[in-house]
């Protein structure tokens, strides 16, 4: 189970200034600004055993509760996933330090590097942090997304050599075969399939945008006669964790961008209603920051 039964805590992203420290706890102080990942690898199951800590068989349940005045750490996170935050950057920058390290993730899950031309679908947050993460890795990045002016202009400041409206045009700018790999970052049926009908022969699709169990219109043709492969990319690492701290206070990157918004914690579920549907979306809104 990935979360708790409501009424729960919620909130993942989070950084804040240590108020007090457990028994046992160090490395860290009280006053320390610290941020980190929502879950840690337990180390000892058979996928961390061989080196693969995002496939943990003991993630879950995921700590929640961020949206509040303090947030209780298990000694586990503590120990695993949580980093100080570098002198001068905003606490509300490192705090989505976990969503970019997803995307640190799912970059080195598509092999990005050097020579590789790779397409990501979607251009929210998750989409413009994958096209940096594969930038950084030295691909050549196109962003496809929808009309949004402002989130194609992102795109191009992320490190996308193009932004586009319509996968289709990816065969144009790649010699007529498509990219070596598409990152699905939409997490839309239709875009798992645009995924797989965009990618080049032999190439590679990284289906990053979860979707509940079910069937998903895939083109079996494309998938065994262009012997594309496909992969999942979940969650994080340690590694990543600190690879996307790095990657946030490079600079490189407009990062700082995506906080578009701020509230009150009184306010928080303004912006949650907007995610929902409950409320009139505002197109502006990336991510919100929300103090306490």
């Amino acid at each position: 189970m990935l979360l708790p039964d409501p009424p729960c805590g919620f909130g993942h992203e989070w950084a804040g200034t240590v108020a007090a420290l457990g028994a046992g706890v160090e490395g860290f102080a009280a006053g320390d600004r610290v941020t980190g990942a929502n879950s840690a690898p337990c180390g000892h199951c058979r996928p961390c055993r061989r080196g693969e800590p995002s496939r943990c068989t003991d993630l879950p349940p995921y700590l929640n509760g961020a949206y509040a005045e303090y947030l209780l750490l298990p000694a586990r996170l503590v120990a695993a996933n949580v980093v100080a935050v570098p002198e001068g950057m905003p606490l509300e920058l490192a705090a989505i330090v976990q969503t970019v390290a997803c995307c640190v993730h799912g970059a080195e899950i598509a092999g990005a590097g050097p020579g590789m031309t790779v397409a990501v679908l979607g251009l929210g947050p998750i989409g413009l942090g994958l096209v940096a993460a594969c930038h950084a890795r030295g691909a050549r990045v196109l962003g496809v997304g929808r009309r949004r002016a402002e989130r194609l202009r992102l795109a191009g400041a992320f490190g996308a050599e193009a932004a586009l409206t319509d996968p289709d045009e990816l065969a144009g700018l790649t010699g007529g075969e498509g990219p070596d790999v598409v990152v699905e970052a939409v997490g839309q049926p239709q875009a798992w399939s645009q995924a797989v009908a965009a990618v080049r022969r032999g190439g590679t699709v990284v289906l990053f945008g979860g979707l509940p169990r079910g069937e998903v219109p895939l083109d079996p043709y494309r998938i065994h006669y262009h012997e594309l492969t496909l992969r999942g990319s979940y969650h994080h690492t340690p590694a990543a964790i600190r690879q996307a701290l790095a990657l946030l206070a490079g600079g490189a990157y407009p990062f700082a961008e995506l906080l578009t918004h701020a509230y009150s914690l009184e306010r928080v579920a303004e912006p949650l209603a907007q995610a929902a549907g409950l409320a009139d979306p505002d197109d502006r809104l990336l991510k919100a920051v929300i103090r306490p």
